[in-house]
């Protein structure tokens, strides 16, 4: 049992971490979940800013008209139709793909 238990300790450590992909007007971005922070991004109406805070990702503010991505909360995938913004929480950049294709 004790094996067991180092095993998934050492395997935690080398498993990658998780990022923020985001993509906007044909554009790809990448950021580390792992870093609180805020980012602004450019999209077909204006700039689309979230947040990203212990591993969660939001929209705080964009221009769409309905604010519908705004009232998404902490959730993955956001999306921002009117704005063309798709952010993305996850491990590889493959997810991302999958999803934004």
């Amino acid at each position: 049992m004790l094996s067991l238990g180092i095993f998934l300790t050492v395997k935690n450590l080398f498993t990658p971490k998780e990022r923020v992909y985001v993509k906007a007007c044909g554009e790809n971005y990448e950021f580390s979940a792992n870093v609180d922070s805020i980012h602004k991004i450019a999209g077909e109406l204006g700039e689309t800013v979230f947040e990203i805070k212990n591993g969660k990702i939001r929209i705080i503010d964009s221009p769409c008209p309905n604010k519908i991505c705004v009232h998404q909360g902490w959730d993955s995938p956001l999306v921002c139709l009117p704005n063309n913004v798709i952010i993305y929480l996850g491990k590889t950049s493959e997810d991302f793909d999958a999803l934004s294709n």
